[in-house]
């Protein structure tokens, strides 16, 4: 392992491999990314894989359409294939406040510009054929958002940055972070000590931890988030194109096809269970953890999820999917440099898809 880079960014999930991936995209190639496991082995290996367009924050709604835009390009660009489904997304109105804020979502869709399109229930029910539109008064067609393997987009990420240039160290634990007299970070790690001008940190749920070597304390909690993957269904089986991404208030879920099953992620508003309790931090052992499901928290969300999408009711489920998931205080991710702190940077928190 080499002993100097300009930059050093701490975990290896798609946070940290996309950051270097645009750094190196920029011609800063003087970067070492720092990973304790295996890329994507924290929260990014069990996620669904969502990219949405429609989120309720402008700077947020530029990095998702950029997302959507990129995702495509990729397995061209490094040969890593990345399971892109160019669905759509649908996202449910069921009363006159989701409509309003549809129409204020469209104001930032024109300024961003992703296309969106407010849709009567009939053309909804067009667009999947299977979704029960009792009670729905319009949806929001977002025609740009899609599905990805989360892996495969950080893997081909990091080919592409390790072509050009970039060094990844897989299996390597960060110790410590310290100030040199210099001004520059002294990395420490359990392959040695890196001295660098700058340190990112992107340690996703390890935020916290890596964070409080340089004395700094980030808003962020890692809570359990189930999905669940149902067996296959003939309904999906008999038809040949894939049917938007559903996201739906009523049911706190988001809603889609797994290759010929059905996948139903589910944002429980009573019984969150923070990861790792009591104090929330993961222990540095921890690598590809998942948590033991918890049904019944979930069944009033996901008995209303399988009642809009009836197909689902009859497929049985095939499997559960409970991990952590960090979320910042207010929603969006920190991004940027931490104040007080010179040359410590943010690119953590992120819990909107895998944008």
């Amino acid at each position: 392992m080499d002993s100097q880079a300009r930059i050093v960014i701490v975990g290896g999930g798609i946070m940290g491999v996309a950051l270097a991936y645009h750094l190196a995209e920029e011609n800063e190639t003087n970067v070492m990314l720092i990973e304790k496991g295996e890329l994507t082995s924290g929260s990014t290996w069990h996620a669904a894989g969502q990219c949405p367009s429609l989120v309720g924050n402008y700077n947020l709604a530029k990095i998702h359409d950029y997302g959507n835009r990129l995702y495509p390009t990729l397995e061209e660009k490094t040969g890593q294939y990345v399971s892109w489904h160019a669905s759509g997304g649908i996202r449910i109105a069921r009363q006159q406040a989701d409509l309003d804020w549809f129409h204020y979502m469209r104001g930032i869709a024109d300024n961003v510009g992703f296309r969106m399109e407010i849709i009567d229930p009939v053309k909804i029910k067009e667009l999947n054929p299977f979704y029960d539109i009792e009670g729905v008064i319009a949806g929001a067609w977002t025609m740009d958002d899609g599905h990805a393997d989360p892996s495969g987009l950080t893997n081909a990420m990091a080919r592409g940055a390790t072509e050009m240039g970039v060094k990844i160290v897989r299996h390597n634990r960060v110790l410590d972070i310290n100030r040199l007299p210099s001004g520059e970070w002294e990395v420490d790690t359990e392959q040695g000590k890196v001295t660098c001008e700058i340190v990112v940190n992107a340690a996703g749920s390890f935020a916290r931890q890596v964070a409080r070597m340089v004395g700094a304390d980030l808003p962020i909690c890692n809570m359990e988030h189930h999905y669940i993957v149902t067996g296959a269904i003939q309904e999906f089986v008999d038809r040949d194109e894939e049917f938007p991404v559903m996201r739906d208030p009523y049911a706190s879920a988001y809603i889609r096809q797994e290759q010929k099953s059905g996948l139903i992620g589910i944002y429980e508003s009573t019984g969150l269970t923070e990861a790792w309790g009591p104090d929330g931090l993961p222990p540095w052992s921890s690598d590809s953890e998942l948590f033991p499901d918890d049904l019944d928290r979930l069944m009033p969300w996901l008995e209303r999820a399988m009642n809009c999408m009836p197909p689902m009711l009859e497929a049985g489920i095939k499997r559960i999917v409970n991990g952590a998931i960090p979320h910042s205080a207010d929603g969006p991710p920190l991004l940027g440099p931490v104040a007080g702190i010179e040359n410590f940077w943010l690119c953590c928190g992120s819990s909107f898809g895998i944008a």
